[in-house]
């Protein structure tokens, strides 16, 4: 007898409802349609999110360097700019004071942008840039580079400026100073008494005269006597630091240099400054002109010398005292300076120029030699005076 309960008897399969509704729906035209048009559907969705997700990708893809550069980038006008902006720099003004008043007057971009500027200037040149005090007349949207250009061309600097020739006396240029500027004599001369505030140095003891270097410099309406005065002492000192010159030889050296500056023409400088070292190593008088006139406050000779004048117990007169005189009578340029630090090798005594419309000088080793060359200086004279005098005659005549 077979055991219905220990084996279990085959069934016939039977679908279940959800199976028979799928069955029935896909073969139902109605349900066909709709799943294509859900796949449709779907298909453009797909294709749109691949174009945001690729345009974000070039996107993302040109951004790449910015997003991952350490490098900052600076921001700059493109140039080249328009119209007019005035910029006052102050004196003793830094870079980057410079740099913001730039920005606020709209001529440049950024500080860094102008900072940049000056650093590939300096590596293109091998200097720092160096800007004067004033007021510039620039552009606004400038790039930095053509701004720094701009204020490096001395035609867009607004500003006056005072000359003062080679071998003045300090007195000659506070009146030169004073006349240029409206600045009151009576200020420089109470500028000079504080030699300490006006950099003066210690060797030149309390006296201006010799310290303030010729040169043309620069004022506004605020710049005081003692700018000027500072500016032009911190001006030798820096010729004397150039040729490598030790403040503590610079007094003697100024002295020599203002006699080589009163007495010399430009070819024969370090001519004379080999007479005057050749002349103080045999232990003679100078026998200058030029200091006796500096005592006298005499720009020429032909203002006329005395006996008495030549017999002056000053120690500035170099006819009578040997050696050099106290300190230098005059403002040397730099060129006079280099001449007394240099002279020129020679065995010359005396000099005399021959000739007072050329300038000639001849340079003689002995007294013999100098006496024929004043005499042709006197033969000079002769023949000047007459043809003055003729020429004053054609003149009445005509009139």
């Amino acid at each position: 007898m077979t055991d219905l309960f220990s084996q279990p008897q085959p069934r016939a399969p039977q679908a279940s409802q959800p199976a028979r509704s799928r069955a029935a729906s896909r073969n139902n035209p109605a349900a066909r349609r709709r799943r294509k048009q859900r796949r449709m559907r779907l298909a453009v969705i797909i294709v749109a999110a691949l174009v945001v997700v690729g345009g974000t990708g070039v996107f993302l893809a040109g951004k790449l360097p910015e997003l991952f550069s350490t490098e900052k980038v600076v921001a700059d006008y493109p140039g080249p700019g328009s119209g007019e902006a005035l910029v006052k720099v102050p004196r003793g003004a830094s870079n980057s004071a410079i740099g913001a008043a730039l920005v606020d007057a709209g001529v440049v971009k950024s500080q860094e942008a102008f900072a940049e500027a000056l650093s590939a200037h300096a590596t293109a040149q091998g200097t720092a840039a160096v800007l004067s005090y004033g007021t510039y007349s620039l552009k606004e949207g400038m790039t930095a580079k053509d701004a720094l250009a701009a204020m490096l061309d001395r035609k867009n600097l607004k500003q006056d400026g005072v000359t003062v020739i080679e071998g003045r006396w300090v007195s000659e240029t506070f009146e030169r100073l004073s006349s240029v500027t409206g600045i009151p004599l009576e200020n420089f001369e109470k500028a000079a008494e504080d030699t300490d505030a006006l950099g003066l140095p210690e060797v030149a003891k309390g006296d201006l005269e010799g310290w303030l270097a010729p040169a043309t410099y620069p004022f506004e309406s605020d710049t005081t006597a003692e700018d000027l005065l500072s500016t032009m002492i911190a001006k030798q000192k820096t010729v004397l630091d150039d040729l490598g010159v030790d403040l503590k030889d610079a007094h003697e050296l100024l002295t020599k240099a203002s006699i080589v500056e009163a007495e010399s023409h430009a070819d024969d400088r370090a001519k004379v400054a080999r007479v005057i070292e050749n002349r103080l190593e045999q232990g003679w008088t100078l026998g200058m002109d030029s200091t006796v006139l500096y005592i006298l406050g005499k720009r020429s000779a032909d203002m006329g010398i005395s006996k008495a004048d030549l017999d002056n117990d000053s120690p500035y007169n170099t006819r009578k005292h040997a050696g050099l005189p106290p300190g230098p009578i005059g403002s040397p340029g730099k060129a006079s300076i280099e001449a007394a630090l240099k002279p020129e090798p020679g065995n010359w005594m005396f000099f005399v120029t021959v000739n007072g419309e050329t300038g000639e000088t001849v340079f003689s080793e002995t007294a013999v030699e100098h006496a024929a060359a004043k005499l042709r200086f006197q033969e000079w004279q002769k023949d000047y005076n007459e043809r003055m005098a003729a020429k004053e005659n054609d003149e009445e005549t005509s009139e």
